[in-house]
């Protein structure tokens, strides 16, 4: 496709190239908001602003009211015509982000932006959820507002842009800390995968990764049939059809959602309460099961994590128990047998070699 057919379908028009100085003037904003906001990432402000500097930066009115874009066809990024360049909005940031996530192969084919895979068309919405923290709390740090979605209730940092999914990936987070998801947002790095991985499992991230790009796929369809019923000649049939298709589509965010929120909740503190061998740990643990309280979404009816912690703190009682009686945890109920790590057969060779050799000793006395 060409560069003008491009921008067409893009929506812009009335493109006005920006001179080096305002481009220096964004490059330095940016740069400099990035490095004051997240200090544990040690970026460098010049090495940022050299990268940012020689990005082609264009002014142009945009049909859909964007604050700006960046369009990977020409690696350029292109800000609302109405908008204040010297104090960028979120979603200006938003979009100078995609354009450091950028990873291109020997030759100069885009394969990874961040979390998103090119190569295997996965993750896309979680790196759209992350470049969106990135970008709100560039701009303004920990502040969160009550907000509700298809009927459900949550505090977010992003009301406006990806709320379920920055919600849902602030959950992750939670378990992993912010350090990992900004690093392997910015540098493409699997340091966040591995991270949840190593809290969960390799298998359930990858899951929630797919859960991840099937909301998005479900959100951009609502919007779709919603752009449709505003339409001035749709009769009152088609009307009808459609607003049953957007009611479907509601009800899918909905369970989407909450099944991710519900993978998230169980599978990351089962494999934390394995672990679990000290009273240090079991007061941990309980505040953690408090604290993640505050980050549920919660649609009405919800009972699964009051239901989860019912069970959790049976469950704690019986290692309270455990190390009340032998010191020690020595066992852990039958169901949390699959959380276990997985010991391969070099591993249990060497433990049976192990056991044989202790036996040895206490039989023979050698």
């Amino acid at each position: 496709m060409g560069i003008h057919l491009l921008l067409k379908k893009e929506g812009l028009e009335n493109i006005q190239k920006l001179n080096t100085l305002q481009i220096n003037k964004i490059a330095s904003y940016i740069s400099a908001k990035l490095c004051k906001s997240f200090p544990e990432l040690h970026l460098s402000q010049s090495a940022l602003f050299i990268q940012i500097s020689r990005l082609d930066m264009y002014k142009a009115k945009m049909q859909d009211g964007s604050s700006a874009k960046y369009v990977y066809g020409n690696n350029a990024i292109y800000f609302n015509e109405k908008l204040d360049l010297s104090n960028m909005d979120i979603p200006a940031i938003h979009e100078c982000i995609h354009y450091l996530q950028e990873f291109k192969d020997s030759k100069g084919k885009l394969t990874k932006l961040g979390l998103y895979d090119l190569t295997t068309e996965t993750g896309l919405a979680l790196n759209e959820a992350a470049v969106q923290l990135l970008a709100t709390r560039t701009s303004k740090i920990n502040t969160f507002d009550s907000v509700t979605y298809y009927g459900m209730s949550f505090v977010s940092e992003s009301p406006e842009f990806y709320p379920l999914e920055c919600a849902l990936l602030s959950q992750m987070m939670f378990f992993t800390g912010d350090e990992p998801l900004y690093f392997s947002t910015l540098y493409g790095s699997p340091m966040f995968q591995r991270a949840f991985s190593n809290i969960s499992n390799e298998e359930t991230f990858l899951e929630i990764e797919n859960l991840f790009d099937k909301l998005l796929n479900i959100e951009t369809d609502l919007v779709s049939i919603s752009n449709k019923l505003q339409t001035t000649d749709t009769t009152f049939e088609k009307s009808k059809l459609l607003q049953i298709q957007i009611d479907s589509k509601k009800k899918s965010i909905t369970n989407m959602c909450i099944k991710i929120q519900n993978k998230i909740i169980e599978s990351c503190f089962k494999s934390k309460f394995v672990k679990i061998e000290t009273f240090d740990d079991i007061r941990d643990f309980e505040n953690d099961l408090r604290d993640f309280k505050d980050l549920l979404i919660i649609p009405e009816n919800y009972t699964f994590y009051a239901e989860f912690c019912e069970k959790m703190s049976q469950d704690i009682a019986f290692k309270k128990d455990q190390i009340i009686k032998y010191g020690k945890v020595i066992d852990i109920p039958k169901e949390y047998s699959n959380y276990l790590p997985v010991i391969t057969t070099t591993k249990k060779i060497s433990k049976i070699q192990e056991i044989i050799t202790t036996l040895k000793e206490f039989i023979f006395g050698e």
